[in-house]
């Protein structure tokens, strides 16, 4: 994936941050397939590469220009993943406050701008970055952003009265292995992809 010029030297600082770390200590803790020295994360029904040796990363091409640097931190991240299959939202998370904005705007209002008109398509939509059902709303899908990271979204649907709804859900230990601003960048880039299935 080309490098947004804006995240070039927080990439080549996450880089070095995991230069040192065994591959194999890596994949263990992220839940990536080591082939030779690439990681292979299972990201939203495909794969993001990464590749130790050259220092390069290819995500899907639905996926922001931000989600590289993302990627970077989350693998750091995982080294001290602990499970927590709780679900939390952005709003709740205390360093997220500076972001929520953003992610309201970016992530939410659009997704409940589409979805809370037509709940059902959320899951067409997101059955193609592989989404499962999943049981909350009117409508739910569950998505893998990284083997340790799952991200929920759902819809209700609206009426002349009461506008449509949509909120994502992180699962709380993935959500720990990122800094909050990589994790708005990760929820958003999730929404706009989906969002983009259906055009």
């Amino acid at each position: 994936m080309p490098c947004n010029p804006a995240y070039r030297q927080a990439i080549m600082l996450a880089w070095d941050s995991i230069a040192g770390i065994p591959d194999k200590e890596l994949a263990s803790a992220s839940k990536a397939d080591l082939r030779g020295r690439e990681l292979v994360l299972q990201t939203v029904g495909q794969e993001t590469v990464v590749d130790l040796a050259d220092r390069c990363l290819t995500a899907p091409d639905v996926l922001g220009g931000g989600w590289g640097l993302a990627t970077l931190h989350h693998l750091k991240g995982c080294l001290t993943w602990k499970r927590d299959e709780e679900w939390t939202s952005f709003d709740v998370i205390p360093t997220g406050r500076p972001f929520a904005e953003a992610f309201r705007q970016r992530a939410l209002m659009p997704l409940a701008e589409r979805y809370g008109r037509s709940p059902d398509a959320l899951l067409k939509d997101g059955a193609a970055l592989g989404g499962t059902k999943f049981d909350l709303g009117d409508a739910a899908i569950m998505i893998q952003a990284f083997p340790r990271l799952k991200i929920a979204i759902a819809a209700w649907q609206g009426d002349d009265e009461v506008p449509g709804k949509a909120v994502m859900l992180f699962e709380a230990g993935g959500a720990r292995t990122l800094p909050a601003e990589d994790l708005a960048e990760v929820g958003i880039s999730i929404a706009q992809a989906i969002l983009s299935t259906g055009r």
